[in-house]
């Protein structure tokens, strides 16, 4: 009970710092609908110049819960390290399932690809992030790009880098860990046999089924503990692109929970997941 009320107390604070920030910031262009037959919006985050590398970072909540707006402490520190940040929102379960969500996320990247150099940003080096069911969903978007990039005029190769925190890559391993848990389904487990319309789906809704050689380059993030996602989702994840040759990174944060990784970059100066993700990006070459 203690730790719930110290979570929401922490996301309490998040949201004053996100509304606070995006009030004041100079170069936000909010709202900017980026397909026409979607009703979701995204927010950029842009700098001064051009040139710039560009990160697209998508929230997670359980694929249920959040907006874009809370997320703005994202860019907050992010373009200080000469990084601008693209956030889109997505339709929430139970509106819609991974594959609306999914195509949404693809049709904000082919946007920020064809469009984002009028707003300073680099086409060519352009990343997509995710966080917890964020990681799920642009996983999927890339890994999966005949079913959710092509159809939008894009595809993997265009991606300079991914960057995963917190993510389930195996939905079937994540299921059997909640499983294990207690007697009768967590809300996870429910949101999960929603999310994809049954557990029958589970292998074809998880990234880890797209295990390719020829991804971008990969960056994955995990606290070691993580109370929501085991840390194994990350290192069997990193294990698994490793052997098939796709080149991947694992950074593991001793004592960080699932979402103590994005709450310590708030609360410090610069976050160790703020330094090795502005790292990872300008060292990924086109």
């Amino acid at each position: 009970m203690i730790d719930r009320l110290l979570y929401y107390l922490k996301l309490y604070k998040a949201h004053r710092i996100a509304r606070k920030f995006a009030a004041s910031y100079e170069y936000l262009d909010r709202d900017i609908k980026f397909h026409p037959d979607m009703d979701v919006r995204l927010d950029i985050y842009s700098l001064a110049g051009k040139d710039r590398p560009v990160l697209v970072f998508v929230h997670g909540g359980y694929w249920s819960s959040y907006h874009k707006e809370l997320f703005a402490p994202a860019a907050m520190k992010l373009l200080p390290e000469g990084i601008a940040v693209v956030i889109p929102d997505h339709t929430l379960y139970p509106h819609a399932r991974y594959e609306q969500m999914t195509h949404e996320i693809a049709a904000a990247l082919s946007w920020t690809l064809r469009n984002i150099e009028q707003y300073g940003g680099d086409p060519k080096r352009v990343f997509l992030c995710g966080h917890s069911s964020g990681a799920h969903l642009v996983a999927l978007a890339v890994m999966d790009d005949e079913r959710f990039l092509n159809p939008y005029g894009h595809t993997k190769d265009e991606i300079c880098g991914m960057i995963y925190a917190s993510g389930g890559y195996d939905f079937e391993t994540l299921y059997a860990h909640e499983q294990g848990k207690k007697n009768g389904q967590t809300a996870l487990m429910k949101t999960m046999v929603g999310v994809t319309g049954g557990t029958e789906n589970f292998l074809t809704a998880s990234p880890i089924s797209y295990i390719q050689r020829d991804l971008p380059p990969t960056l994955i993030l995990h606290g070691d503990d993580d109370q929501s996602v085991p840390v194994a989702q990350a290192i069997d994840f990193h294990a698994a692109l490793q052997e098939a040759g796709a080149p991947s990174q694992l950074k593991i944060y001793p004592g960080r929970g699932h979402s103590e990784i994005l709450f310590s970059a708030l609360a410090e100066e610069r976050a160790q997941i703020v330094a090795d993700i502005s790292d990872f990006v300008h060292g990924c070459i086109p």
